[in-house]
């Protein structure tokens, strides 16, 4: 009886109805607008310009410039070697001389040359009397006032004097060649002079440009012959920024036009301390390696020269600002599945829209099509998202 009433008397659990339970959901919203993002690229710091600094004439090194070590720093104009100019000023005065000689031969055969030119005027006067002292006797030979033989006297005489007369011409144009002949060996000594003073001016090895010095090779006591390697220069007011683009970005970014001109920001990191410095995009590499895929550009910094740390090799950070997009959304990448959907919070469901992705900057991505301003988009990932999940925003 106890059993049958324990039985009868026992609570009945009435079965509850199955509640939804809603996914907790991080959400962004949508704010489209005009956006010119920011690209982060890497570079390494490269010379724009260095020389090859070799020695120019040959000879005996006897003097270098304080600062002529790896690293050292020369303004422009200093001197970088000196190298002994004995044999080269030598030469210089020898020549000098030989020309200055050769000035004075040519000064005594203009003298000479004139001398010829006053006698031969003389020549011609003492020709033209001759001339009217035989029509005279012509004349008077005629009327039998002149013997025949004070006649041909007259013609005789006149005949030597043209003889005379054209020998002088014949010397005065012998000693014209010779005036051209003694110019032309000035003209000659004179290129060996200029020769002989270029010589010795090279014998000093100048700074062209601000710039710090790598790969010495020569000091005090060293002979060094023509063309043999001194050290290099790089210039320090001419640093670039050695970047590559990536394929889509240098597509985007030549859509718009010409790349040069465009500022941009550089970033030098040393342990805790940065450096910042600002460019100008300055040209495109002259090649493209189809292997590696990319583009590279080369930025010209400005405000650098010896005061400033940065060295070529240093590696940099780049901001370039890309091309602007018109209405479009930037969303945290978890936003987007299968690179063309997101989801957005209907009230307390999900609805399924299809997006165009235009581009990514950093973490991001810059997204258009079926969105809206201040539509509610998902940014929590996780496999059973769908449309009509009901979730909750945390």
């Amino acid at each position: 009886m106890g059993t049958a009433y324990l039985v009868r008397t026992k609570p009945v659990v009435e079965p509850l109805d199955k509640v939804e339970q809603p996914w907790l959901v991080a959400a962004s919203q949508v704010g489209l607008a005009d956006i010119q993002p920011k690209l982060r690229l890497y570079g390494e710091i490269v010379p724009g310009r260095e020389v090859e600094l070799r020695a120019l004439v040959a000879g005996e090194v006897v003097a270098v410039a304080d600062r002529f070590v790896d690293g050292g720093s020369l303004r422009q104009g200093d001197l970088i070697v000196a190298i002994d100019d004995f044999d080269y000023r030598a030469k210089f005065d020898e020549l000098s001389s030989q020309v200055d000689e050769a000035k004075a031969r040519l000064e005594e055969i203009q003298a000479r040359r004139k001398s010829f030119a006053m006698a031969l005027r003389r020549d011609l006067e003492m020709v033209s009397l001759h001339q009217r002292d035989v029509k005279r006797m012509n004349d008077l030979s005629g009327r039998g006032s002149v013997s025949d033989k004070r006649l041909d006297t007259a013609r005789m005489d006149l005949t030597r004097q043209q003889k005379a007369t054209e020998m002088r011409q014949s010397d005065l144009a012998a000693e014209a060649a010779r005036v051209k002949q003694q110019q032309a060996v000035i003209d000659r000594l004179s290129v060996g002079v200029r020769r002989a003073e270029r010589d010795l001016q090279k014998v000093r090895l100048i700074a062209p440009f601000d710039g710090f010095l790598a790969d010495v090779q020569a000091q005090v006591g060293k002979r060094l012959s023509a063309n043999d390697r001194v050290a290099r220069l790089i210039d320090a007011g001419r640093l670039e920024a050695r970047v590559t683009l990536s394929d889509r970005q240098y597509g985007r970014l030549v859509s718009e036009g010409s790349l040069a001109g465009r500022t941009v920001a550089i970033t030098w990191q040393v342990g805790q301390q940065s450096f910042i410095y600002t460019g100008r995009l300055d040209r495109v590499g002259a090649r493209i390696d189809s292997a590696s895929g990319g583009v590279q550009v080369f930025v010209r910094l400005d405000d650098v020269g010896l005061s400033k740390p940065l060295r070529p090799g240093a590696f940099v950070t780049i901001a370039m600002p890309d091309r602007t997009f018109h209405k479009v959304a930037q969303l945290p990448e978890s936003a987007l599945y299968n690179s063309d959907t997101v989801y957005v919070i209907a009230g307390e469901r999900l609805e399924k829209r299809k997006v165009e992705l235009v581009a990514r900057v950093g973490n991001d991505v810059l997204l258009r099509g079926e969105i809206e301003d201040g539509d509610q988009v998902v940014v929590t990932r996780f496999a059973e998202i769908g449309p009509g999940q009901k979730v909750e925003v945390r």
